[in-house]
């Protein structure tokens, strides 16, 4: 006997895909599709972290010990009282900036930067009397256009106001910045949406339909009823899970409970509830996109390793890496060269002169 199979009529099958059965099936697949999006970055994510730190962490750290010595071996000289005004403002910048960029350097965790800025505090104390270790906003306060070479007849005011926030960045934490406004806004509609969301999650939870859905798991995987210890401890921990699904309003969690451990879709059992709880996984796939974009940096460090190094292919990925090494190689070794040559105040004069016509000409390019 020939069976006839009568194809559905595009119209049929667009209104079969507008169903409430099949958005809910088609809400629900898209919420665990992106579960798993989400938790695979997260994964990738730490283990791109973990490569590229031991990757770089030496080089790293060899290169903030370096920065830490050259700071000493400048503040030598800030005493010296043939320096000029400009000299010495252009030196401390320096120093400054070294001491900046160790603590802004994630691998300096093992630098104790209290003796060195002792050191730079009791300079400044000793050269410039009145000025205390109050003084705030520190290393990047300076800014390069301020570097003029003064006259003879000018005073301290300029150093002291260069000075004025040397040591708060070591001191406190700094402020976070006003958000711009599309982030504000953003974050504001999120947040309304969130509510929203949370208080048609109360009113689907304490209605029959989810009840009736926990109680059906609940009797699968009551412990009681097993004999066997292992059999119980599993059921036990299982059981543990659908109560903290329950409590903590994870619908996908309890359907996902509801489909293994019963062996069907909880759609009939939703009933009058289906286009709620459809609504609600909508809700929760549009919240799992944000919170994709967001992953990058839930751990800051991560993220900084991920922006900085990151590429389409491995390849150029690893690519990047090895030319940062170089840099650091080469910054390395320039900066000791710079120790065994600068051994003398006459030595380091022609340094600072190339720092400060550098300093002028970044300056004006962003005049």
């Amino acid at each position: 006997m020939n069976i006839k199979v009568h194809k559905k009529s595009s119209k049929q099958t667009k209104k079969d895909n507008r169903s409430p059965e099949a958005l809910f099936e088609k809400a629900w697949e898209r919420v665990i599709s992106q579960q798993k999006k989400n938790a695979k970055l997260r994964e990738e994510m730490k283990a791109f972290s973990q490569r590229v730190s031991e990757a770089i962490q030496d080089q790293e750290k060899a290169y903030v010990d370096t920065l830490y010595q050259t700071c000493e071996h400048l503040l030598v000289f800030y005493g010296r009282k043939s320096l000029t005004q400009w000299q010495r403002q252009v030196l401390m910048d320096w120093i400054a900036d070294c001491m900046s960029t160790i603590h802004n350097n994630p691998f300096a965790g093992d630098i104790d930067m209290a003796p060195l800025l002792q050191q730079v505090e009791a300079m400044l104390e000793k050269m410039h009397p009145g000025i205390t270790s109050e003084l705030s906003e520190a290393m990047d306060s300076a800014d390069a256009g301020n570097y003029q070479e003064p006259s003879d007849a000018a005073d301290d005011e300029r150093m002291d106001d260069m000075f004025e926030d040397l040591f708060a960045e070591f001191e406190q934490e700094a402020a976070f910045g006003e958000q711009d406004s599309f982030e504000f806004a953003r974050q504001q509609a999120f947040e309304k949406e969130r509510q929203a969301t949370e208080q048609a999650m109360n009113k689907l939870m304490k209605g029959s339909s989810i009840n009736k859905l926990f109680r059906k798991v609940a009797r699968v995987l009551h412990p009681d009823l097993e004999q066997d210890e292992d059999a119980r401890a599993e059921k036990n921990r299982l059981m543990s899970e659908l109560v903290e699904a329950r409590d903590s309003k994870d619908l996908v969690r309890l359907f996902a409970l509801y489909t293994e451990h019963v062996g069907k879709s909880p759609l009939e059992d939703l009933g009058g509830d289906l286009a709620g709880a459809t609504e609600l996984l909508q809700n929760q796939y549009e919240f799992l996109r944000v919170e994709q974009e967001d992953i990058l940096y839930e751990d800051p460090f991560a993220g900084a390793l991920y922006e900085r190094f990151h590429r389409k292919t491995d390849k150029a990925t690893w690519s990047n890496i090895e030319a940062h090494l170089s840099d650091l190689k080469r910054n390395i070794t320039n900066l000791r060269l710079f120790r065994e040559q600068a051994t003398s105040l006459n030595k380091l004069k022609p340094y600072l002169e190339a720092r400060l016509e550098y300093m002028q000409d970044y300056s004006f390019e962003f005049e």
